[in-house]
């Protein structure tokens, strides 16, 4: 009888060191770099085939570009979250995995319509500043899903360094806010400002899908 408890005792110790190690390599902290900037993340192992992943993206680049007869000098502000889950479809043969989630936050684009030599031209009619400036602004959802594919984050990995590979896209419509101050409006007219506005809208809509690459390293524990 003590002999049978002893064996037990011993499988239950080796049961537990064991399930103690699993947990020990369920989770991973990563860095990235990419499109989105320079992120942090932490993920957790789910299953064989599955991972949830949380992490924060950031960095603004300033950028001149033009739209219908103006010409912006414009901030690109990107500081956004994301969620993620991970399938990998055949992990014991390839870390290659599938990734759907989202991203939460409040990336826009800043902009201020220059004038040159005192004067703006809206829709091809020329008029003064006056001193005063016009200003768009475009503000992407503040929840917009993603789609991609990659490799790494594998559920299999060892305690330890690894290194990933992300590519997707990011979906979501920017909303536009197009200011000119009244006596600018007056001066050029409505139907030409609205046009000038449409121009704007126009060039920014072309970026309702953003491009998501980045690499990385993780440590795994």
């Amino acid at each position: 009888m003590k002999k049978w408890m002893g064996a037990v005792a011993a499988g239950v110790v080796a049961l537990a060191s064991a399930s103690v190690a699993h947990a020990q390599v369920t989770q991973e902290i990563y860095g990235q770099v990419g499109t989105e900037g320079v992120g942090i993340g932490y993920g957790h192992v789910l299953s064989s085939m599955f991972n949830a992943r949380a992490e924060f993206n950031g960095f603004a680049l300033s950028h001149s570009f033009n739209a219908g007869d103006l010409h912006y000098d414009a901030t690109l502000t990107l500081y956004h979250a994301g969620l993620y889950a991970d399938f990998f479809p055949a992990p014991s043969v390839v870390p290659f995995r599938l990734t759907a989630g989202v991203l939460i936050g409040g990336d826009n684009v800043d902009a201020t319509a220059q004038a040159m030599s005192g004067t703006y031209t809206i829709n091809g009619q020329t008029v003064s500043a006056q001193g005063q400036q016009i200003h768009a602004k475009a503000t992407f959802p503040t929840l917009r899903p993603y789609i991609g594919l990659g490799f790494g984050h594998s559920p299999r990995a060892t305690r330890g360094w690894g290194m990933f590979f992300d590519a997707g896209i990011a979906y979501g419509k920017p909303h536009v806010d197009f200011d000119v101050p009244a006596t600018i409006a007056t001066a050029a007219g409505q139907a030409n400002v609205d046009a000038e506005e449409q121009d704007l809208r126009n060039k920014v809509q072309r970026y309702h899908i953003y491009p998501i690459v980045k690499v990385g390293v993780t440590y795994r524990f």
